[in-house]
């Protein structure tokens, strides 16, 4: 499946944060922050990060992962959101395929407390 975009325009506080941080962290070359939250586009609960970084060469997939969500992580070792999926790829392996897996249905929770 190919990336999709939300049709929403809406640009909230999270995915500003998502992208500032990972910006920062990883120096990607491509960087896309979808907000997938269900329901109201601002709870922005859901995301999916695609992240395309020089950062990953020789790096296994988990490794690549836990860099992600390690940029994202809380000090008390939660995200500020409920959900992040994420496909993060070498520019070599993006110029290849652009190609993302599509979102499972999601198993409950909107993060709200």
């Amino acid at each position: 499946m190919l990336l999709r975009r939300m049709s929403s325009t809406f640009e909230g506080p999270r995915k500003k944060m998502i992208e500032a941080t990972l910006t920062s962290a990883l120096a990607p070359t491509h960087l896309e922050v979808v907000n997938e939250s269900h329901g109201r586009v601002e709870d922005e609960s859901h995301f999916f990060a695609c992240v395309v970084s020089d950062k990953f060469a020789a790096k296994k997939l988990l490794e690549r992962h836990r860099m992600v969500s390690g940029a994202l992580t809380q000090d008390d070792g939660n995200l500020p959101f409920h959900s992040l999926r994420i496909t993060a790829k070498t520019p070599d392996e993006w110029a290849k395929s652009h190609a993302a897996p599509a979102a499972p249905k999601c198993a409950g929770g909107d993060g709200r407390k």
